[in-house]
């Protein structure tokens, strides 16, 4: 799955020439956290709602207020950490993970097209292992071989169970096998692949 497709198109953006209560405003109209900032229709840094309150003064009659006239150019982070919309939604994951992040502006060359959330990531994943759907997760260690999973998804298929999602992960010196069942007969179900030969894993192997 690709950014492009996750994003947010409708980007919000800031120019340097702003006043951080501007940018304030604007990060609190829309309920977001960060701003990129952009001139020319270039991307030249982002703001977080953080930036801003780091540099707020304190004033005991109005409360936090922007600091002293400041303008967002001023206290923007200029090295900004970006994908693109070809990029895939686990490279944008990595970063976020890696880099502390809450969100990603998405360009082009360097014109902004969009921005990507921890929230659209999360979103991807819910989609792609279709965990709304009605359905159970049984968990089946495998050896480290396609010819496992091969037939582990043969089985599945032949007993007419319908599978809606599975992860294959590694797991020490084996894979683990995330099965997204649709059936209301669990028990049943693992006893069958008992039987075939697999083993189904239960909490202490996650837990050793």
């Amino acid at each position: 799955m690709f950014v492009g497709k996750r994003m947010t198109k409708k980007v919000i953006t800031a120019s340097p020439e702003d006043t951080l209560e501007r940018a304030a405003d604007l990060l609190a109209g829309n309920r977001i956290h960060r701003l990129p900032v952009v001139r020319d229709d270039r991307l030249v840094g982002i703001l977080s709602d953080s930036d801003i309150r780091n540099a707020a003064l304190r004033d005991p009659s109005r409360g936090s207020v922007p600091a002293g006239g400041k303008t967002v150019g001023e206290i923007m982070t200029r090295e900004v950490i970006t994908v693109n919309p070809w990029d895939t939604v686990e490279d944008a994951l990595l970063i976020l993970q890696k880099k502390r992040l809450g969100a990603l502006p998405v360009v082009e060359g360097s014109r902004v097209v969009g921005i990507i959330t921890k929230a659209d990531v999360l979103s991807a994943l819910v989609e792609t292992l279709d965990i709304e759907g009605i359905g159970a997760r049984i968990e089946v260690l495998l050896p480290r071989d396609i010819a496992s999973a091969r037939k582990l998804v043969g089985l599945i298929s032949e007993k007419g169970i319908e599978m809606r999602s599975l992860v294959l992960a590694p797991h020490r010196d084996r894979f683990i096998a995330f099965l997204r069942l649709v059936t209301i007969d669990v028990p049943a179900v693992k006893t069958t692949l008992r039987n075939a030969g697999f083993t189904v894993a239960e909490l202490e192997d996650f837990l050793l």
